[in-house]
């Protein structure tokens, strides 16, 4: 028994410091992580995570095209609402229409979207779930930025300020939704060509995405009156009704380097010498 004990001491902080080492080690190999570090530096010592805002000019004359529309239909809207993947560009694009219209530009935190949020008039909204939790009726346009999930996901990692999001962030699932959702909404689409950009005018009677995505939901064969938007959505696209940040959560995101890093602890700890 004695011996046993001895044993245990002695291998135990073996097999924490080779695990902890490794995964860490491991983890810091990775692109994504990296960001992550160099974002919380940066907010350190400047305060904002983020790389310095500059305007991006393929971004200015995607605005120019989207104002030349407005002013082609005679449209001055008080409030527009953007969505789409993290790194997609929202918030570039936000801030440059901002100037041309003279609209306040504020980025939505996630907790705000878990319940109807009231939207101030004279202002542009941006979040990954502005369209599929919120009463789009508010916007006089809605603005989908339908950036491809490679790019966005290296985009996230490029500016730094939570490069993690693209491994722990399910952006295939995230971005099927935020498809449906604005395809739900009635009204003509316009494709501003040569972007990922594309953008609705709210209609006459409305946008009616809740009622298209009930009446879609209840095709299939669901009770459709006690579920959120999000998780109408959720049911037309995997069949469960969800809602919230956590079911886009990749759980198993950091799998290999954290079984790497066990199976290394556990050579360290126990190696061929010991076992014979």
């Amino acid at each position: 028994m004695g011996e046993l004990k001895k044993f245990t001491k002695k291998t135990l902080p073996e097999l924490a410091f080779g695990f902890f080492s490794t995964a860490a080690t491991n983890l810091m190999a990775k692109e994504s992580i990296k960001s992550a570090i160099r974002g919380r530096i940066r907010k350190l010592i400047t305060g904002n995570a983020e790389k310095p805002y500059r305007d991006v000019q393929a971004v200015e004359v995607y605005t120019d095209r989207i104002m030349d529309i407005l002013n082609q239909k005679r449209i001055l809207p008080q409030n527009i609402g953007i969505d789409g993947p993290p790194g997609s560009g929202k918030s570039t694009l936000g801030r440059s229409i901002a100037k041309r219209t003279g609209l306040k530009w504020r980025t939505l935190y996630l907790k705000e979207l878990n319940q109807p949020y009231y939207f101030k008039p004279g202002r542009i909204y941006e979040n990954i779930r502005l369209l599929r939790t919120q009463n789009i009726d508010n916007f006089d346009l809605i603005i989908y930025i339908d950036c491809p999930v490679g790019e966005a996901q290296y985009r996230v990692i490029e500016r730094d300020r939570n490069g993690a999001l693209a491994d722990y962030i399910d952006f295939k699932k995230l971005k099927k939704i935020g498809d449906v959702a604005f395809e739900m909404a009635d009204g003509e689409e316009i494709m501003i060509p040569m972007s990922p950009i594309r953008i609705k005018i709210r209609p006459d009677k409305g946008y009616r995405d809740i009622e298209n995505i009930r009446m879609e939901v209840r095709s299939k064969g669901f009770d459709v009156e006690r579920f959120s938007k999000e998780e109408l959505l959720f049911l037309n696209c995997y069949g469960e009704p969800k809602s919230g940040i956590l079911p886009y959560i990749n759980w198993g995101a950091y799998n290999i380097e954290l079984l790497s890093a066990a199976y290394t602890s556990l050579s360290l700890a126990f190696p061929k010498k010991r076992l014979r």
